[in-house]
């Protein structure tokens, strides 16, 4: 039997826990250091912080990681890495209003939250958020640890690298290339390529100095 628990329940964590209930998952216990143990959130008790995760076997255990990210994706990044390089397995949701277009391919710990809509032939790599009504159009590749805020759209064949953080409401023109670990702020409208781990803002965006 496998058991699963969620790594941090903050705002996005709760989000993430809410999506995975509504889809009839059953969530054993939550991570989370800066919460009372027994407590629960949505009927789910709190269970302990990181040593305890150091008590389960990671062949029967599967985790989600709950933290968000509002511009820095490298925690989120650390939490997957690190406990997935002690052998533990990493799971993902979709929730159950998200519209999955033909021959899509998401990794099973990717996250797509209510409303997200993704075209044909999206690729989505390990550790990514959708957020809530994000569309992401056909032919787009979006590399592991990405994080896509709500309502952001991003056009046709658009490529998106490692580490990248998209802002709420941001707009990727069609075919441009976003560099790993780049910061496109909220409500940018990004018209050309985005080279690596420069942040932009504003319509059209250009490099924050």
């Amino acid at each position: 039997m496998t058991n699963k628990y969620l790594i941090a329940c903050g705002g996005h964590g709760r989000v993430v826990l809410d999506a995975l209930t509504s889809n009839g998952q059953k969530i054993d216990g939550i991570i989370d250091a800066q919460l009372k143990i027994g407590s629960l959130i949505f009927g789910v008790p709190i269970v302990g912080d990181d040593e305890f995760i150091k008590t389960l076997d990671p062949k029967n255990t599967e985790l989600v990681n709950g933290l968000g990210s509002t511009g820095d994706t490298t925690m989120r990044q650390e939490i997957y890495v690190h406990w997935t390089n002690l052998g533990f397995k990493f799971v993902g949701v979709q929730h159950s209003s998200a519209d999955i277009g033909a021959e899509c391919s998401i990794d099973d710990s990717a996250q797509v939250m209510a409303g997200a809509v993704l075209q044909n032939r999206v690729r989505v790599g390990k550790n990514v958020v959708i957020n809530t009504r994000a569309s992401v159009d056909h032919d787009v590749l979006i590399a592991d640890h990405v994080v896509i805020s709500p309502g952001a759209i991003i056009s046709g064949g658009v490529k998106i690298g490692h580490g990248a953080f998209i802002g709420a409401g941001a707009v990727i023109i069609q075919g441009l290339e976003i560099g790993n670990n780049c910061v496109i702020g909220a409500g940018a409208v990004v018209r050309h390529n985005v080279t690596n781990a420069t942040t932009v803002v504003g319509n059209p965006a250009t490099q924050l100095e």
